[in-house]
């Protein structure tokens, strides 16, 4: 989505006169798969970032609230300078360039991802207040049926053109055991897309935490799920495993579940998170020409396929995968 001339012009003018910042240049950065756009302003001093959300799609203040309570829980996120509520405007202080997808490699991917899996506990720990002293939303039963209701009618009914009725309700009785999953599981503050393009590394040493504002109260797996098996880019299976257990222990001074469920509860979050992913990347594609999200679907499908291989409960949802959707892949590909 590309910024307007007189959007930027009523930005300028708000950085000189409220902002009192001269002098500067605006340097569009990567957008992100919302309505959200990002410029870092290289002024006298130094860089800072200013976020654009159009207040018919974006609501600012909830970015505001939660990012006030992360730092009071010692959360590296950026810090609020400025912000216009009737434009959408927000001036941020910028924590850098080194993105975790860019930094991460085998020799420091174990280290890296340490360190983010210690952040999490302190996001569990937040309780952000939004307008009017209302709470985050809960990821609730409703909540995870319309994440999963992206995966049948964006990824399998627009993308690949399936029959989604008669799929749907095949599905069932695998998105029952999904749902039931989360529920068994300790809720907690979450991040929500706790992955490789949203964390940065600041000084080698500490991690940055951007794109919070869909945090909701939810199952104690999801953010660590989020960053071990991202959509952007992937480890050897046992790497991840053993992560996830260092996470484990990690929660166990405040928590008492057993290895095995919290694995259970972990590759089940997963899959539900990939399911919703799939259907994000296909409207991404074909309501907001952002095609390229697809170019990650394998990766997604291998997450999916190697989840289902171990939990024979799941064994629609695999036959689906393997007849169906690959074989409308392929089609797709020899196109």
């Amino acid at each position: 989505m590309s910024t307007s001339v007189n959007e930027l012009l009523v930005l300028k003018n708000w950085l000189k006169t409220d902002c009192l910042v001269n002098n500067f240049k605006l340097e569009p950065l990567a957008n992100d798969a919302s309505f959200r756009r990002y410029f870092r302003i290289y002024a006298q001093e130094q860089p800072l970032i200013v976020m654009l959300a159009p207040p018919d799609k974006e609501d600012i203040t909830t970015f505001i609230a939660i990012a006030k309570d992360f730092i009071q829980h010692g959360i590296h996120v950026p810090k609020i300078l400025a912000y216009n509520l009737e434009h959408g405007f927000i001036l941020l202080s910028d924590l850098g360039n080194d993105l975790y997808l860019e930094t991460l490699n085998t020799e420091n991917v174990n280290e890296l991802y340490t360190q983010a899996l210690a952040v999490i506990p302190q996001i569990q720990a937040c309780n952000p207040k939004l307008d009017g002293n209302q709470s985050l939303h809960l990821f609730d039963k409703e909540f995870i049926q319309n994440e999963l209701s992206l995966f049948v009618d964006w990824f399998l009914g627009k993308h690949l053109k399936l029959n989604t009725s008669s799929i749907k309700a095949s599905l069932q009785n695998v998105f029952q055991i999904l749902i039931a999953s989360t529920y068994e599981q300790p809720i907690v503050c979450v991040h929500r897309d706790y992955h490789s393009r949203n964390l940065l590394l600041i000084n080698n040493r500490e991690v940055g935490v951007l794109d919070f504002q869909d945090a909701v109260y939810g199952p104690i797996t999801y953010d660590a799920v989020s960053l071990l098996r991202d959509a952007y880019i992937d480890w050897p299976e046992p790497q991840i495993e053993k992560l996830a257990l260092n996470f484990y222990h990690m929660l166990m001074p405040n928590y008492r579940f057993s290895k095995e469920e919290f694995l259970r509860w972990f590759d089940l979050m997963g899959l539900q998170r990939h399911l919703k992913i799939l259907g994000i990347f296909a409207r991404l594609c074909y309501r907001d020409n952002k095609p390229h999200y697809l170019e990650n679907t394998q990766r997604l499908l291998n997450y999916l396929q190697r989840t289902c291989a171990r939990y024979p409960e799941l064994i629609v949802l695999k036959q689906l995968i393997e007849s169906n959707i690959n074989n409308k892949l392929s089609e797709t590909e020899k196109k």
